[in-house]
């Protein structure tokens, strides 16, 4: 089963920032999420929110600002860490850092586009994946399957997951309208029902966020093919306990 950080080692080091995604791969975890979004420039960084303020100290909407201007904020003070480190200085990474550090570490991406992020987000991915080569390395996440049908039209060979956060009678059907490959609900919503209806779709199950080690064996039990979690390092501990 498949040890996802969620947006890095997130419950060790601030969220979406190279520590958290360092820490992530020290843990266990192949495999990161990250959230994406665009800048005035029509750049991706990788910040969860619309706006800098909950975790850089920076104020303002992401797009109000160019890529080097977002880059350049501390997105490491606002976090300690249970053993007191800090993380100031913390930088917020661009999409080009993201996928070095992909490469260097042999590390597999989820990069969610949020649906606030502005027309272009897609053009903006697909032609960073292709620059960079390392289109193989990322599986690309919206909770807005437009976003996946924007992507799949500008390459058809990029791997897609539709993730939801509530009951939807019709998921399956509306990943495979998008394209594509991958289901991400949230724990909550995942069934043994579910996993047998998204195989027989062709759909690998990938689900978030979970903290908790009996509800990580409870669906690693149920078959799920990937945990996000902040904690990577409980996932790792839960399967082996599971064996």
């Amino acid at each position: 089963m498949w040890v996802v950080a969620h947006r890095g080692a997130s419950g060790h080091a601030p969220e979406n920032t190279l520590a958290a995604f360092r820490r992530a791969v020290e843990l266990g975890a192949r495999f990161i999420e990250t959230d994406l979004q665009l800048t005035r420039d029509a750049r991706l960084v990788a910040i969860h929110d619309e706006t800098l303020d909950r975790t850089t100290n920076g104020h303002g909407p992401v797009h109000a600002f160019t890529r080097e201007e977002v880059c350049a904020l501390d997105a490491g003070s606002w976090f300690v860490s249970r053993d007191g480190r800090s993380f100031a200085g913390e930088r917020v990474p661009a999409l080009f850092q993201i996928l070095r550090f992909a490469r260097e570490t042999d590390s597999i991406f989820y990069l969610e586009l949020k649906g606030g992020s502005t027309w272009g987000a897609e053009h903006a991915l697909v032609s960073a994946l292709r620059d960079s080569g390392e289109a193989t390395r990322a599986v690309v996440l919206s909770f807005h399957t437009g976003h996946l049908e924007a992507v799949r039209r500008l390459d058809d060979t990029l791997m897609t997951g539709y993730i939801y956060a509530t009951r939807q009678a019709d998921a399956i059907e509306r990943a495979m309208r998008a394209g594509a490959r991958q289901l991400a609900p949230r724990h909550t919503l995942v069934t043994r029902q579910l996993i047998e209806d998204a195989r027989n779709a062709g759909l690998q199950v990938v689900t978030w966020t979970v903290n908790d080690e009996s509800r990580m064996r409870e669906l690693h039990e149920m078959g799920v093919n990937g945990i996000m979690s902040d904690y990577p390092e409980r996932i790792v501990h839960a399967i082996g306990e599971s064996k």
